[in-house]
């Protein structure tokens, strides 16, 4: 299905075509984001729609990739404005040779062969005692 929005006071209208050519103007339902309902328009995803009291609603999207995919060369790529991630209790993030784990009590743990840090301006170290070998 294909959709077209317009404005429509409030609440954006989405003209949607069905398999069958036809098209009907259809609302989103209160649980769709409407952020997520313009990027299905960008990528002309299929919708789902249901019947509502007042006509059609845009109940999401079917999903038929995996939501988050590796491209050709098995590079997994995330974009943001900004990323958060969070978990009860660690963050590990490993590659052949080492790691970088955030564990709980706030422990950062790097571990590997080597370290470099290749920084183009000052590099500060905050803490309240350091140990070096």
């Amino acid at each position: 299905m294909a959709m077209a929005a317009s404005a429509d006071g409030e609440e954006r209208v989405y003209r949607v075509r069905l398999a069958s050519g036809r098209h009907l103007t259809a609302r989103l339902d209160g649980a769709v984001a409407p952020d997520f309902a313009e990027a299905c328009l960008r990528g002309g995803r299929t919708v789902v729609l249901v019947d509502g009291p007042d006509g059609p609603r845009i109940a999401g999207a079917l999903q038929v990739t995996s939501a988050v995919e590796k491209d050709a060369r098995g590079t997994l790529a995330l974009e943001a404005k900004h990323l958060r991630m969070r978990a009860d209790q660690s963050i590990v993030i490993e590659v052949p040779g080492g790691s970088l784990a955030f564990e709980p009590g706030g422990a950062l743990r790097l571990e590997g062969d080597k370290l470099v840090i290749d920084m183009a301006a000052l590099v500060r170290i905050f803490a309240a005692r350091v140990e070096l070998p």
